[in-house]
């Protein structure tokens, strides 16, 4: 199911886009996360370690939470840490 995704590592950068369904949500969501770990000198040790942990269940959320969501055909928005994701169904 095509979706809409907007996602923001609050206060360093924010993007969105749209993909194909949850695998291509995750995929971009991956880059980003890595992107700005590789990218942004500020985002070192333990905000780094932060990040990757907040990452981690984030995407654990989008498998669960965030597909059985968009799978019923409504919105889905959730906070971890700095990082927040919304996936919107395209109808």
């Amino acid at each position: 199911m095509p979706l809409r995704m907007t996602w923001s590592v609050a206060p360093i950068a924010s993007a969105s886009g749209n993909v194909d369904d949850i695998e291509g949500a995750l995929e971009a969501f991956d880059r980003s996360v890595l992107r700005i770990l590789d990218d942004f000198q500020v985002v070192t040790g333990v905000r780094a370690a932060a990040l990757r942990g907040s990452a981690r269940i984030m995407r654990e959320r989008m498998l669960s939470e965030g597909r059985a969501a968009v799978g019923r055909g409504v919105r889905w928005t959730a906070r971890v840490g700095e990082v927040e994701v919304t996936l919107t169904p395209e109808r």
